[in-house]
């Protein structure tokens, strides 16, 4: 397995004349929880979306540097077979306006994988991955629209795992859910890490600290620091990471 699932080698990017990504060198680690932390337009959630190409769908958007998904160039990929690989999950619950069910074999259908009469075991096994089985076994056919927001949370990212991602991408999957359903799915992070690569952007300073192997801090375009995040937290070597840390801004 290769020690790195995404990587970037001097990445730029630019909105029109604005310069959003400066030179960002970046790597993700293989299985393990990796959060970008930051004060708001400083440019992380861009960089998360450089991953799956979402910042393709923007205007006068222009990209310079390289970037690698498990030493792939990214470019080299198919699009539809590089959002199949690399999953990304929003920032509010989308699940789609139809029945739970059909929100599950969603990508199923588009991929072209497995058959019809083997889709509910493939259901059933991703539902049980985010703790979802027991709640929705009987709901099947219900619409996904009328779930709690956590529950639609849990079910994009169990919509996700269907086309079995190598990497998942969160971009602050916790911001519109309540403190208990954001510990929820917290715990449910920690249990995926065992089999998959999650980037995480998040506000949240104490969630980073919580559930995140490592912590990349961003300002203003650049990458800051990067490393583990015991050692961000408690020895930052920057003064500006400590500064954000603290509260002295952001």
């Amino acid at each position: 397995m290769d020690r790195f699932a995404l990587r970037t080698n001097k990445l730029n990017l630019y909105y029109g004349d604005f310069h959003a990504l400066k030179n960002v060198d970046f790597q993700v680690h293989s299985k393990a929880i990796t959060a970008l932390i930051g004060p708001s337009g400083c440019g992380k959630s861009t960089l998360l979306r450089c991953f799956n190409r979402m910042n393709d769908l923007l205007e006068e958007v222009r990209i310079e540097g390289e970037i690698y998904v498990h030493n792939e160039k990214l470019q080299d990929i198919d699009i539809i077979n590089l959002r199949k690989k690399v999953g990304m999950v929003f920032q509010r619950p989308n699940p789609f306006p139809f029945t739970v069910y059909e929100n599950m074999v969603y990508g199923l259908k588009v991929h072209g994988i497995g058959h019809r009469r083997g889709w509910r075991e493939i259901v059933d096994r991703c539902l049980h991955s985010v703790g979802l089985l027991d709640e929705l076994k009987d709901k099947l056919h219900t619409p996904a629209l009328d779930l709690s927001e956590e529950i639609k949370q849990r079910l994009c990212v169990a919509r996700l795992l269907t086309v079995e991602p190598e990497i998942i991408l969160l971009d602050e999957p916790c911001s519109a859910l309540d403190p208990i359903a954001t510990m929820r799915i917290e715990e449910l992070m920690i249990e995926l890490k065992e089999r998959y690569t999650i980037l995480i952007v998040t506000h949240n300073m104490q969630q980073a600290a919580r559930v995140s192997d490592y912590t990349g801090f961003m300002l203003l375009g650049d990458l800051v620091e990067f490393g583990e995040t015991s050692h961000i937290f408690t020895s930052p070597r920057d003064e500006r990471t400590e500064g954000y840390i603290t509260g002295r801004y952001g």
